[in-house]
């Protein structure tokens, strides 16, 4: 690896946070455990947690004086609809790349960043470099599944992330800094749908693609604590809440039909095919989900699967196993 000789930050490292006192520390731990070859900022946004969040982040912030930034707030951001990585972070970042983690994952392997700024580096025309990643239980830490979408470090097709819902863990992002600001400035951004899931096709369809490393680098928290999934799954209104995104991710496709002339637009119909299946899946619909979508629903891991079966057939034992999944 050939030494940078400079002190500015070539990366910059953005992290959300809101109550997540349980997880910032493993997080923080996570990203400051790099070893590269170049310099690197941890730009981190706390949305006026609750908890003790806070306190740890400020603490960071004076132990590692000029490598970890805090920003705070004295009323929540998110609530008023403003973006914390667009509003707050990236006017901050100095570097020519940007990486992401929210405050409940963390990075498994110390060579993340050198990695993924290498395979970069190798190729100036690729705009983002994702990887593999493994989904743990929130509180323990074990690996539930893994997210692997190809076999070997390849070139992203469009077509696969256009097609399905995640390919790719957002926290496994690294980005051009300019391909970052063009996102902002695109029609896509202006989507109603997740912003993870409107990154990874705008990265995907951008001129020069995504570049994909299959080696498990981070990890991803299954309904941790204060999270949107969690809070989506055990709201009342969850199915309309399903419903809403079903239909922002329906507009995401056709956008992208639009923006690229219909180019993709056979991998658009199979994704929006796909997108229903999802909404199935966190409807719970188990009857349709083996009707309609048999080979799919059946090579799910056994917990999906089992979470709709118990649903659909015996709520009191679904309640059940849901309390004793939350307590864990």
């Amino acid at each position: 690896m050939d030494d940078i000789p400079s002190t500015e930050p070539v990366v910059s490292i953005t992290c959300i946070t809101y109550n997540q006192e349980d997880y910032i520390a493993q997080c923080l731990d996570s990203l400051l455990a790099q070893e590269t070859s170049f310099p690197f900022e941890v730009l981190v946004n706390d949305d006026c947690s609750t908890d003790g969040t806070t306190d740890i982040v400020l603490s960071y912030q004076q132990r590692y004086p000029g490598k970890v930034r805090a920003v705070t707030h004295d009323e929540n951001q998110y609530s008023k609809g403003v973006m914390p990585i667009e509003n707050f972070l990236f006017p901050l970042a100095r570097g020519r790349y940007l990486a992401m983690c929210e405050g409940d994952d963390y990075w498994t392997d110390p060579t993340k960043l050198q990695r993924q700024y290498d395979a970069m580096q190798a190729d100036p025309t690729l705009v983002a470099c994702v990887h593999a990643n493994e989904n743990v239980q929130a509180n323990t830490g074990q690996r539930i599944t893994t997210l692997r979408f190809y076999e070997q470090d390849r070139a992203v097709d469009p077509s696969d992330v256009i097609s399905h819902a995640q390919c790719f863990s957002t926290n496994s992002l690294f980005i051009r800094m300019d391909a970052m600001k063009s996102y902002f400035d695109s029609q896509i951004r202006a989507v109603p749908d997740d912003g993870d899931h409107k990154m990874m096709t705008f990265f995907a369809i951008t001129e020069g693609g995504m570049w994909y490393i299959d080696r498990i680098m981070s990890a991803y928290r299954i309904l941790s604590k204060n999270s949107i999934n969690r809070t989506t799954l055990l709201s009342k209104d969850r199915n309309e809440r399903a419903l809403r995104r079903y239909e922002a991710r329906v507009e995401l496709l056709r956008t992208i039909d639009e923006v690229t002339d219909g180019r993709y637009h056979d991998a658009v119909t199979k994704g929006i095919d796909y997108m229903g299946y999802v909404l199935c899946k966190d409807t719970r619909d188990f009857r349709r989900l083996r009707r309609q979508w048999p080979e799919q629903f059946a090579s799910e891991s056994l917990p999906t699967k089992l979470d709709s079966l118990l649903y659909t057939y015996c709520k009191p034992l679904h309640k059940l196993a849901c309390a004793v999944y939350f307590r864990m």
